[in-house]
């Protein structure tokens, strides 16, 4: 347990001071969080292992990334593999949490949209969304389907539709993408960390676009499927052939 605080204090408050500062001192401020997220990954070295027909994350305009999440260690992982082109959804405890971060972010990249939990009301919610994405530096909006962290679950959450209502009203292209593996190397239920070296299996599925789609639902369903089916596939891959 030792090992394990030591860990999230070192990636989680030591890190997210040293990647800002070192952007800063670079003159390089935007790429504040790729920094940090890519110490990260070095620190628990991680090997990043694709899936044979994996596909290219798409960087060239605005996509939707559905990505699995089982653990904290997504943030910076996840970072990673959509090539630092991914803003981020979190709640404003985060920037409590990671005060330096959080303020470099702001003012340079804006790649971490902080919201409060509670609203209902979707049409200014997607307003808002829509003026985060004009205003930031990079292409994509990273995205958590299943709602929570599922741990070390062999099957997949109930997928949550909003964000899937905002891609589908506004006809922006989606992309599935799973990443397996990274409980073994850092899984806070467990008070689990190590300095690996740790495999990641990751399948990054093809685009998807909503505007193929005559309804809403017929979206949503196509997207369980292969979010199940890719989930599927990478677990095989990740624990059963390894």
């Amino acid at each position: 347990m030792i090992k394990f605080f030591g860990i999230v204090i070192y990636i989680f408050f030591i890190l997210s001071v040293v990647g800002p500062i070192y952007s800063f001192l670079t003159l390089q401020p935007k790429r504040a969080q790729e920094f940090w997220s890519r110490l990260a990954v070095k620190t628990l070295r991680l090997q990043f292992r694709y899936l044979p027909n994996s596909k290219q994350v798409q960087t060239n305009k605005r996509t939707i990334l559905l990505f699995n999440h089982r653990t904290q260690g997504d943030f910076f992982i996840h970072d990673v593999v959509s090539q630092y082109s991914a803003n981020f959804l979190a709640r404003w405890m985060v920037a409590i949490a990671f005060p330096m971060l959080a303020i470099f972010q702001q003012l340079f990249t804006q790649s971490v949209w902080f919201f409060r939990r509670g609203g209902n009301d979707l049409n200014n919610f997607f307003k808002w969304i829509d003026n985060k994405f004009d205003k930031a530096s990079r292409p994509n909006l990273l995205v958590y389907p299943e709602g929570h962290r599922m741990h070390e679950s062999d099957k997949v959450g109930k997928m949550k539709t909003g964000m899937l209502q905002y891609a589908y009203d506004r006809k922006i292209d989606t992309q599935i993408i799973i990443v397996l593996g990274i409980e073994k190397a850092f899984n806070e239920r467990k008070f689990h960390a190590s300095l690996g070296p740790t495999q990641l299996s990751i399948k990054v599925d093809e685009i998807i676009k909503p505007d193929k789609f005559a309804t809403f639902e017929l979206f949503v369903e196509h997207i369980q499927a292969m979010f199940k089916k890719n989930f599927e596939e990478t677990y095989d891959y990740q624990y059963k052939q390894s």
